[in-house]
């Protein structure tokens, strides 16, 4: 099945209804939703159907180290925010993402999924515990020409690359490359450039919230895919996600540790 026409139609929608609903209902609930695996959803759609469903199944332990990947990421991205630019904090963030994805994939044989998954859930409640919160300074409130058609093009991009070479990087890397920080690094970006690191760290911290969320639909699908067709999966997976986020949503508000 050529499922290339499919990315190239579906994944300009995804991250362009992701930016107009940062847009409409503002940054935290924004990177809220921009958590749900709108990414690595399809991508893992796309890895069931061109290479079956046990390729993508032993790509999700990968997942889990491509999340935790994603968490050095989002960190170091927030605190280059508070001293650099755009463009030199998303150097150092990839950079963070780089190496600890590196040097966790050296020991990913030595531990099972389950163990992978209790480690990025644990490790998504310490992120959400001590991210850093900003205060406003000042007014920053740039604009940025066809920013949204420039978002498309990129998300479509990388899904498409990222699919292409499945059968190159194997089911490991391929995995870790998944949840590959292209949504984060976009929104984180371009919110920076327009918004200040105020308005990121708000964004960064909506989406760490999701991230429990995003790792148990992805967990789910090692459960359920050999089990249930690919419709059935992902509509429990992704419906699993949306209460996660919503449970977590209420728990940091009663906590306090959102403002």
């Amino acid at each position: 099945m050529n499922t290339l026409w499919i990315k190239l139609i579906m994944m300009p929608f995804v991250i362009g209804g992701v930016t107009l609903a940062s847009k409409k209902w503002g940054n935290l609930v924004g990177g809220m939703i921009a958590s749900l695996p709108w990414i690595a959803g399809p991508i893992m759609l796309f890895f069931t159907i061109e290479q079956g469903v046990d390729f993508a199944v032993s790509s999700i332990k990968g997942v889990m180290i491509g999340l935790i990947g994603v968490l050095a990421f989002t960190f170091a991205y927030i605190y280059s925010a508070i001293q650099f630019k755009w463009y030199i904090s998303l150097l150092l963030a990839y950079l963070a993402f780089l190496t600890t994805t590196l040097l966790l994939n050296t020991v990913q044989s030595y531990m099972g999924l389950n163990v992978w998954f209790i480690i990025s859930v644990i490790l998504s409640l310490i992120g959400i515990k001590i991210f850093p919160k900003l205060k406003m300074q000042g007014s920053l409130n740039q604009s940025l020409k066809y920013d949204i058609y420039l978002r498309m093009i990129i998300i479509t991009f990388f899904v498409a690359l990222i699919t292409y070479l499945a059968k190159i990087l194997g089911p490991t890397w391929s995995g870790i490359l998944t949840p590959f920080p292209i949504i984060t690094a976009i929104l984180a970006s371009f919110t920076h450039y327009t918004q200040g690191a105020y308005g990121t760290s708000i964004i960064l911290r909506g989406m760490l919230t999701g991230f429990i969320g995003f790792a148990s639909f992805l967990y789910l699908q090692a459960i359920l895919l050999p089990i249930y067709s690919i419709p059935v999966s992902f509509v429990i997976g992704f419906l699993v996600n949306i209460l996660l986020n919503l449970l977590m949503r209420y728990l940091v508000k009663r906590t306090e540790i959102l403002k």
